[in-house]
């Protein structure tokens, strides 16, 4: 693929300066060559001026530098995505699962969804459409649940309920969630999860939301939409986190958060309590 800077200018309906130029790949800015294009989040012209990147994707702030390719936009890092995505990705036509991946027969699972090596995926999950699961992730594993009599002897609860993963979701490697004791546990459409996060029995994670690598949620967390949670948070039992909050880096969640907070520490708290 071959795309001219104006090309690119016009996606992304961004200010075109400098030469008209093309390029036929993409690359970080401090490593890219003249015929490929990078992206730069700052606007002091220096960062353009040391990259040998063809086009350069920045913000509408930076001035023009002489004979240098810019397409100014209010977010460059998302304009790089959404063009080298269009234009240098090879889009997936259809389901793929690796041959080491176990996915059970009563397994449902949705169209043009890629199942990394050594996943496994149990009858009781439903994946839907565009869905990526990576390397080693579990699905419909029996949760971590018990009875305990008085002398201190346990007795595994059934866990006899499913897991419904939406569209264009992502499991990152080595994730884990749960089949729910009855009802399910859900990821809605859009979230993405990264490496080593566990959702426990009746977890849910709203649509768009992020979850960041080693972060586990107790049985009965409810996650709203569009929330960011960073690397290695603990959500309580039934604790509940509003749409648009964002969770800091180690908290430990032990009661609700409100739509549109941050909260940080453990317990932890909104930053504006600090």
């Amino acid at each position: 693929m071959t795309l001219s800077s104006t090309e690119i200018a016009s996606f992304v309906d961004g200010e075109h300066t400098g030469p008209e130029t093309t390029v036929s790949g993409v690359e970080a800015l401090d490593a890219a060559d003249s015929d490929e294009f990078a992206f730069c989040i700052y606007t002091d012209p220096t960062y353009v001026r040391t990259s040998d990147a063809g086009v350069i994707v920045c913000p509408p702030e930076m001035k023009p530098v002489e004979g240098r390719t810019l397409v100014r936009v209010a977010e460059p890092k998302l304009a790089f995505v959404k063009i080298a995505n269009e234009y240098f990705v090879e889009p997936i036509e259809e389901t793929q699962i690796h041959p080491t991946a176990v996915v059970e027969p009563e397994a449902v699972i949705g169209d043009r969804t890629v199942i990394g090596p050594g996943a496994y995926v149990a009858s009781c999950v439903e994946i839907g459409n565009d869905c990526t699961i990576r390397a080693g992730a579990v699905l419909g594993s029996e949760g971590f649940g018990f009875a305990r009599e008085s002398d201190g002897r346990l007795h595994r609860q059934i866990h006899q309920g499913c897991v419904i993963i939406g569209d264009n979701v992502e499991i990152g490697p080595n994730s884990s969630v749960d089949r729910a004791v009855f009802g399910k546990t859900v990821v809605e459409d859009g979230a993405k999860l990264s490496g080593q996060v566990h959702l426990a029995h009746q977890v849910r994670i709203g649509r768009d939301t992020t979850v960041a690598y080693g972060s586990g949620f107790a049985g009965g967390a409810t996650v709203g939409e569009r929330v960011t949670i960073h690397p290695h948070v603990s959500v309580a039992t039934d604790v509940t986190i509003g749409d648009d909050a964002e969770i800091g880096m180690n908290a430990g969640v032990l009661s609700g958060v409100p739509d549109g907070t941050t909260v940080v520490g453990t317990p932890a708290r909104s930053i504006s309590e600090q």
